[in-house]
């Protein structure tokens, strides 16, 4: 039994004393394996440290009944200068345990060949991670704690280590932390939070994970992390990083990967959805989305998400199969219209094909209304593969109608800031379209749209004009 009692740490800043648990306390007895979720920076690898003894608390109790790992997958312990094999001998030493056993094991288990005899210093991170992992499980502990290894290796690897685990060593007790949501749920017959210092206990997961959502503010409607608009590149990456590391973003996708899983196309359509509002530029998981339309049977959406996915930067060859699928099965005929991709190196924004957000930045830009008809979305993305050439066509609709709007805007910032980035005028742009427009037209960035930044100068002084439409096209 592992017995934790009033347990607090805190730690000394420049700031002042920084309170990471507040009064902790809980037991673990054999066979039970405790999932602990919390945001980062909650203090989950902390805890997992005062339990393991690397750290001392500064108030409380930790009594340890049974022998407890070392955080599994931590390669602080090792000696760069040694060779592995080297560490082996350590830790066995430390042990007394039959070195010639433990070698074989971990040759067999971590797979590093002749690099067992090198210096651990000239290992990547995977062959470190291996290393450690392999060494874990030479000795045999009551309780393992388990930092995060869910996300250790490659998926034979991963699988390798499932079963070492949770197969083999099905009556240890275990602590495990990860921001994997099912990780845990697979692996875990107990649950907790660890928010604002305090542990909340769970016996059920769907109620522990309902309640660390609501702490995490995933249902909130409050703004993504953010983003550089500074330049598309950017954009995209910052997107990228932005949104694997919010966890309110983790979340979704992790609701809508439970109900893929479970053949719930709609529900795990609208969580992906709800996940990319946050983060539209966050290119895989659009191609997520376009496989749990396609499986509704609606191509059209299927599509356009397969196209902004590639549009923004994801491997044809994971797309490319689906999209002439759903291609094929909205009755096309003859030449199919081609999915156009992205140009390498620096090319201007300009020239980049477009995606949806990009086109849905376009018409905030304009002040033309979202297209709630798929196909006519649909049917913009197919007709244009460069951005300009989708400019210059919607500045010919909105003259056309005369709906270009001059006045100031402030309703829609993250719009505002993507269709700056669209138009080369990086982050600092104000909200409002008239001066974004005026500030675009005056900037060498305008050079790089040949189509549309004309049309864009004459809509601005003379809406009704028919010229501008000619110029435009």
């Amino acid at each position: 039994m592992i017995r934790v009692r009033d347990l607090h740490k805190s730690y000394p800043t420049r700031f002042g004393s920084k309170q990471v648990l507040q009064g902790i306390d809980f037991d673990l007895a054999a066979g039970e394996r405790l999932g602990i979720l919390g945001r980062n920076g909650a203090g989950k690898s902390t805890l997992v440290r005062l339990v393991s003894g690397a750290e001392k608390p500064t108030s409380g109790l930790v009594e340890r009944g049974m022998s407890v790992s070392w955080p599994l997958a931590f390669g602080g312990a090792f000696q760069p200068q040694l060779t592995g094999i080297d560490n082996i001998r350590f830790i066995t030493s430390i042990y007394d345990q039959d070195f010639e056993r433990n070698l074989a094991f971990v040759e067999d288990f971590a797979e590093l060949g002749p690099y067992l005899r090198e210096p651990v210093r000239s290992y990547s991170s995977g062959m470190r991670a291996r290393l450690a992992f392999a060494i874990s499980m030479i000795i045999e502990f009551d309780c393992f704690l388990i930092d995060e290894i869910g996300a250790v290796g490659d998926a034979r690897f991963h699988d390798r280590c499932n079963r070492e685990l949770f197969e083999r060593r099905a009556d240890r007790a275990m602590i495990i932390i990860s921001h994997d949501a099912g990780y845990l749920r697979e692996h875990c017959n107990r649950w907790a939070i660890l928010h604002d210092g305090k542990l909340l206990p769970f016996a059920d997961f769907d109620e522990a994970y309902g309640r660390y959502k609501e702490l995490i503010g995933a249902e909130a409607d409050t703004p993504a992390a953010p983003v550089d608009f500074s330049s598309r590149a950017l954009m995209i990456a910052s997107s990228q990083h932005s949104a694997l590391g919010d966890e309110r973003f983790r979340a979704l996708v992790q609701q809508g990967d439970w109900a893929r899983d479970e053949r719930n196309w709609e529900l795990a359509a609208d969580d992906y959805a709800r996940a990319l509002a946050l983060y539209p530029y966050q290119r895989s998981y659009w191609t997520q989305l376009g496989h749990m339309r396609k499986e509704q049977g609606r191509y059209s959406e299927a599509e356009i998400a397969y196209r902004t996915a590639v549009a923004l930067g994801e491997p044809l060859a994971d797309v490319v199969e689906h999209a002439e699928f759903v291609i094929h099965r909205q009755g096309e005929t003859g030449t199919r219209p081609a999915l156009h991709l992205p140009h390498s190196g620096h090319g201007s924004t300009a020239d980049q094909p477009p995606s949806l957000p990009d086109l849905e930045a376009l018409l905030w830009l304009l002040n033309l209304p979202s297209q709630a008809d798929p196909q006519s979305t649909l049917a913009r993305l197919r007709d244009h593969p460069a951005i300009d050439s989708l400019m210059a066509s919607l500045i010919h609709l909105a003259q056309g109608h005369g709906t270009a709007d001059t006045g100031p805007v402030s309703d829609n910032s993250e719009l505002a800031q993507r269709a700056a980035c669209l138009l080369g005028l990086g982050s600092s742009a104000p909200g409002d379209r008239a001066a974004m427009m005026q500030r675009f037209l005056a900037s060498e960035a305008s050079r790089a749209w040949p189509l549309s930044f004309h049309a864009l100068s004459a809509l601005q002084s003379a809406p009704a004009e028919p010229h501008i439409a000619r110029q435009a096209r």
